[in-house]
């Protein structure tokens, strides 16, 4: 059985892990709105931050693991790597939007603004504009092999960018909060904490569902543009 072959059929572990995260999910929404107790200095409002801070999170990581496929692609050439890699780049873009949204839904009513351009907020949109470009460059090239390449390429420079991100708040004192979960200690209450964490888990595991449908469906579109390929080159054979 070829690669396409076994793409095409969806594993009944990959629907069985599709359902954990769903209802996994629902108890994490529940956590969240029902048992969280309200923050003394923000109240209410706390329940955002379990999924603005849990989506900023799955963003980072889907962004490290599609540089690393990236990485391998150029290594190897193995269309496989680039298939991966594309398919976390698109979640890194989900979870970048998903980490605006949530964090200017926080913003409004904490800070009195949707929007400012401080440091860490700025290099948040630098993040998503990279993500996008990943795709048009994507867009523009023809040619599988050179079209890995050079995404690949992009997928590094996205890369390059997070250390900056992830220190912003604590370089720039700005509006954005400093993190308080870091290697250095611990500064949010155990309830908020524990809290956050299964749901940032939660939040990996929907990812991790995600990315391997979406790669599945990946290998089934590099295997039908591979035939079509085969097709025009046959015909064009004939036609010389």
């Amino acid at each position: 059985m070829n690669d396409t072959s076994q793409a095409r059929h969806r594993p009944g572990w990959l629907n069985a892990l599709g359902l954990l995260a769903i209802g996994l999910f629902a108890v994490g929404a529940y956590l969240g709105l029902v048992v969280s107790p309200p923050d003394v200095g923000q109240g209410e409002l706390i329940r955002i931050m379990y999924a603005h801070v849990s989506a900023a999170w799955v963003c980072f990581l889907a962004v490290i693991v599609a540089a690393v496929y990236s990485m391998l692609y150029l290594w190897r050439g193995r269309p496989v790597d680039d298939v991966r890699a594309v398919a976390h780049a698109e979640l890194a873009l989900l979870f970048a939007g998903l980490t605006i949204v949530g964090g200017m839904t926080y913003s409004k009513p904490t800070l009195n603004t949707f929007w400012t351009w401080d440091a860490k907020l700025t290099l948040t949109a630098l993040l998503f504009a990279l993500l996008v470009g990943y795709f048009v460059v994507r867009g523009l090239v023809d040619d599988r092999e050179r079209r890995g390449r050079v995404s690949a390429v992009v997928a590094i420079v996205v890369l390059a960018s997070l250390p900056f991100n992830w220190m912003a708040a604590e370089w720039f004192r700005t509006l954005h909060p400093a993190k308080s979960l870091d290697p250095g200690g611990v500064t949010m209450e155990a309830s908020f904490l524990r809290i956050l964490i299964f749901n940032a888990v939660v939040a990996g595991l929907i990812y991790l569902w995600l990315a391997l449908e979406r790669t599945r469906l990946g290998r089934l579109e590099a295997g039908i543009e591979e035939r079509r390929e085969r097709v025009t080159g046959s015909r064009e054979a004939i036609d010389v």
